[in-house]
This record gives structure tokens, sequence and C-alpha cells, in this order.
């Protein structure tokens, strides 16, 4: 499991380098075409995972997850994103796969309550299982801004 983390921190690090390149304009513009944005989609990768791997998996149901509700599946955009919010979930991008990592090798996800998620539709009874899934969704979104880092420069 240590290069599946190795992995997710990759992907992480690359986001992160392409969104900090960009102007607080193009991370809110919502391309033609597109539902979201690049600020969007940045916090829906940290969000994600961590619905993943402790609500969905009914691992700690009462984990506080911040700004979930604004950047969970099926959410868009409401409102201009503001720099500080920006910042703060590139701030929680590597530490919320370190917090994942240290409950794993903690033996917290022992037992998860199995389930699908919309993205692959494909069952996942282990934590292994959902964090590979989580990291496939991260690389997901991760090409969703490349695009879109092309259409809004």
């Amino acid at each position: 499991m240590n290069s599946a983390f190795e992995f997710a921190r990759a992907t992480r690090k690359r986001i992160a380098e392409t969104v900090q390149s960009l102007s607080i304009e193009q991370l809110n513009l919502i391309p033609a075409g597109c539902n979201n944005n690049i600020a969007w989609h940045l916090g829906h990768i940290v969000v994600s995972t961590e619905l993943l791997c402790y609500i969905r998996s009914e691992v700690k149901l009462n984990q506080e997850i911040p700004l979930q509700e604004k950047y969970r599946n099926g959410t868009r955009p409401d409102a201009w994103i503001h720099q500080t919010e920006i910042d703060y979930m590139l701030s929680r991008l590597m530490p919320s796969l370190d917090n994942i990592e240290a409950d794993y090798k903690a033996g917290l996800f022992g037992t998860i309550s199995p389930y699908s998620t919309h993205t692959f539709g494909v069952e996942m009874s282990s934590i292994e299982e959902v964090f590979m899934a989580a990291s496939h969704h991260d690389v997901l979104h991760a090409g969703n801004i490349g695009i879109m880092k092309r259409l809004v420069a």
C-alpha cells in the first residue's frame, strides 16, 4: 500500500503545481460546455477522498470533512471561490492523504461497509480497493484540470 500512497502524492503534487500557476480568474472560469471550474475540481479532490475513505466506508461516520457540502459529488460552484479557500484546499492536499495513511497503518480501516461509487460502479470491500478508486478519481480530475487549463489560458 506504500506505493499507492506515493502515487497519490505524486498526482496531488502535479495538481498543486498546475493550480498554483493559474490566476484566480482562471481558477474560477467555467469554460463553455463544462459544469465546473478548476477551483471546484481542487476542492472536490480533497473532499471526495476523505468522504470515500471515512464516511462512505462507514469507518468514521462523524468525521468532520470541511466544505463537503460545497464540493461533494453532484455539486457545482455556486459563487466565486476566493483565494483563501483555494489556499486552504491546497494546504489540505497532502495532509489529508497523510491522515488516511496514518489511520491505515493504525488499523482503523480493518472492516469497512462495502459500497460502489457512481464514477466507477465497482463494489469495494476493502480500504485498499477504496483508496485505489480514490486515487483513480484524483487522476480523472487531474485530467479535467489539465484540459480546463488549456481552455482558460
